[in-house]
């Protein structure tokens, strides 16, 4: 019996030492989100408006601190296809999921030292989400093809 338990416990050392290892390594890898909005056509020029005028200022800033990787994208389908049906794309690449914490903690003083007396980073957020029928976000990840 005791031997049992003494495999066990090997067992959950190493299995969690395994786990601690994967968490360790995973925290350093890209963390990629993108948000997909649905926009009415007579709302456009506000959506390209706010972006370029608020959000991209703002996502710029966060690139020069270190907690996104690359640019702040902006993309609209050539063709629209299958469902679902998205006018506007927005593409940031975070550093690892401790530089999302970190953009989480700092975004609303980042926004206020950008666009003092606006109200923060839900401000645009507002203005986005009043002209935007539906809108999702999907955090992907990407998987290398070389071994």
């Amino acid at each position: 019996m005791q031997k049992i338990i003494q495999s066990i416990l090997v067992l959950c050392v190493l299995l969690s030492s395994v786990t601690a290892a994967y968490s360790q390594d995973d925290r350093y890898k890209p963390v990629i989100e993108e948000s997909f909005y649905v926009v009415k056509p007579e709302n456009s020029e506000k959506f390209l408006e706010v972006n370029r005028e608020k959000l991209y200022p703002f996502w710029n800033e966060m690139q020069n601190r270190g907690i996104i990787v690359g640019e702040y994208k902006l993309y609209s389908q050539r063709l629209h296809t299958l469902d679902p049906h998205w006018t506007y794309k927005t593409i940031v690449v975070f550093k690892n999921y401790e530089a999302v914490d970190r953009w989480l903690e700092l975004r609303d003083n980042i926004y206020d030292q950008l666009f003092p007396g606006e109200g923060g980073y839900k401000a645009p957020r507002k203005e986005i989400d009043a002209i935007t029928e539906s809108h999702w976000d999907e955090f992907i990840r990407e998987i290398p093809l070389r071994r």
